[in-house]
């Protein structure tokens, strides 16, 4: 074999080498940055509905934001480092141009054995590299597999809420519009009172008229035993100026909120444990102009329907 021959023989040898070194995909890197960017949104998301509970759920939220975070943590830290893993790729692959550079005027049989012990390192570093991305692989898919299951789990919540909604329309139909609303909005159930309905003027004791509308909600969620339920008690930024039994609307919204929460469990099935009471005085308006009417709008008292946690915990710890 004349030395012409040999050269590019081991040349090709180079080639193919180099070839195969450089086919670590950049599809597949740029296919797990879409997977951290993904997994990024929807931890994202699924943050968003943890930070959105309150009142009796606050150490249960405290608990779901603290792990999304760290997941969302991990994830950050999984997609740098297969961002640094591009980088790395994008080294190695200037080097391989440079050998190349190399052996294309090379006419020394030692040297062309150097160079090809070079680029057998750059393989070995390849090789090193690409079983580090399919580690850093393998956790994005179980934290992906985790938010899954995550957003699964919302996702039935919410539908089953949305249902909540309708049935709770349907009970309360005779009173829907007269003074009372029903609503479903950040995963949660609101029926919203205007205080006319319940109380008289400056006063905190549950009307009458609002006993049968109180006695349907009571019964609704005594056949409903996993929904939490928080009484809010809302009144209109006008400084209260009744008896001196009653501070300030602070007060006022307060014992509106537990009055209420009194009516409903008059229905002993109701374990007290579920519910909560609260109150909010002028400080969450649903209208904040400064007319008669938006004032009508803010004296109410809101219950508050929320999904059971228990099953979004127990998917988060791995239960």
């Amino acid at each position: 074999m004349n030395k012409r021959m040999k050269k590019t023989i081991l040349f090709g040898a180079v080639v193919a080498l180099a070839l195969n070194a450089s086919c670590v995909s950049q599809k597949k890197f740029q296919a797990q940055q879409h997977h951290a960017d993904s997994l990024a949104y929807e931890l994202n998301q699924c943050k968003k509905v943890s930070d959105d509970s309150h009142n009796n759920l606050n150490s249960i939220n405290s608990s779901l934001k603290a792990k999304l975070a760290e997941m969302e943590k991990d994830t950050a830290s999984q997609s740098l480092r297969m961002h640094q893993l591009q980088l790395t790729n994008e080294q190695l692959r200037k080097d391989n141009a440079e050998l190349y550079s190399k052996l294309q005027g090379s006419s020394n049989d030692t040297q062309v054995k150097a160079l090809l012990g070079d680029l057998q390192k750059i393989q070995d570093k390849l090789q090193a590299r690409e079983d580090s991305l399919q580690k850093t692989e393998k956790v994005i898919r179980e934290k992906e597999k985790k938010v899954n299951e995550l957003n699964s789990v919302i996702d039935k919540q919410n539908e089953s809420m949305r249902g909540l909604r309708q049935r709770v329309a349907d009970a309360l139909k005779g009173y829907v519009g007269k003074g009372m609303a029903v609503e479903y909005k950040n995963g949660k159930v609101y029926v919203s009172m205007d205080n006319s309905l319940l109380f008289t003027s400056g006063h905190w004791d549950v009307s009458e008229k609002a006993d049968s509308a109180l006695t349907k909600v009571a019964a609704f969620l005594a056949d409903n035993k996993d929904i939490q339920v928080v009484i809010e008690g809302h009144t209109d930024d006008l400084a209260y100026r009744g008896n001196g039994y009653i501070l300030d609307n602070w007060d006022l919204s307060a014992k509106r909120a537990t009055a209420i929460v009194r009516s409903l469990l008059k229905n002993d099935k109701i374990n007290p444990a579920r519910v909560s009471a609260s109150g909010r005085a002028e400080f969450v308006p649903v209208d904040d102009s400064k007319t008669a009417a938006a004032r009508q709008k803010n004296r109410r008292t809101e219950i508050i329907l929320s999904p059971n946690m228990d099953e979004l915990l127990n998917v988060i710890n791995g239960k």
